[in-house]
């Protein structure tokens, strides 16, 4: 699942600190222009805003690193102190839930790793995280557009069948390439910046409206508490 958009809620800030980085650099863009950039490892989202701004010309690598080294500075300050930044309603209830069933969850993200360094250590993941596996967009080769995090997943957890693996995320790079690479589920959380068309063409298995709502998504095998049933019966048994 996406740790940006699934496990964490933002309300569109992310976009406003991105085009506050494009703006401090002289670029005038609004937070809808500079939103292209999200899902898109490192570098690769800030060039794609420059191609849309200026697309008969190469973008800049100087400009481009000077504002991806804003942008990461924007987003350090944004998830230590923004109130939009916070967890999505039930996801650390539902993780527990997965894995008393047995699942295993795993976040991916595309967000630098300094920003994800503040980001966890503000939400407490850093010691008791949610899910089972973090990987990080620089920590692969081919992160997206490819497959490389999905599969760094599933070797982390130990999954080797892509249809037992379900992807969670709310843009369309995340069910692209699940959908290319064969995974049993995509699964679109829909925050409304997607078009129809977009969604039309990644053909998810099922789109949500909220994070909460997977847990109406699969039927979970119901194991029963031991200790709990022990308790009863040896209170029932009082005299």
């Amino acid at each position: 699942m996406d740790l940006l958009g699934v496990f964490v809620e933002h309300d569109d800030a992310v976009r406003s600190a991105l085009a506050a980085a494009f703006q401090a650099h002289g670029e005038r863009v609004d937070p809808d222009v500079a939103g292209m950039a999200i899902g898109h490892p490192g570098l690769q989202g800030i060039y794609r805003v420059f191609q849309w701004l200026y697309p008969m010309e190469r973008p800049n690598d100087t400009a481009v690193k000077s504002i991806h080294e804003l942008a990461v500075k924007e987003l350090q300050r944004l998830v230590r102190f923004g109130g939009a930044i916070q967890p999505s309603s039930s996801v650390v209830r539902l993780c527990e839930m997965w894995t008393r069933a047995g699942l295993q969850v795993a976040a991916t993200t595309t967000l630098d790793a300094r920003v994800v360094k503040v980001l966890l250590h503000r939400l407490g993941w850093d010691e008791t995280p949610p899910f089972h596996a973090l990987v990080l967009a620089e920590e692969v080769e081919r992160p997206t557009p490819g497959p490389d995090m999905i599969l760094q997943c599933m070797a982390r957890l130990g999954v080797e069948n892509l249809q037992e693996v379900a992807k969670v995320a709310t843009h369309v790079m995340g069910l692209s390439d699940a959908r290319q690479l064969g995974c049993g589920w995509n699964v679109l959380i829909d925050d409304g910046n997607l078009t129809m068309d977009q969604i039309a063409v990644l053909a998810p298995t099922a789109i949500l409206d909220q994070a909460a709502d997977l847990a109406r998504l699969w039927s979970l095998p119901v194991h029963s508490d031991v200790e709990l049933e022990d308790e009863i019966a040896r209170f029932l048994a009082r005299p």
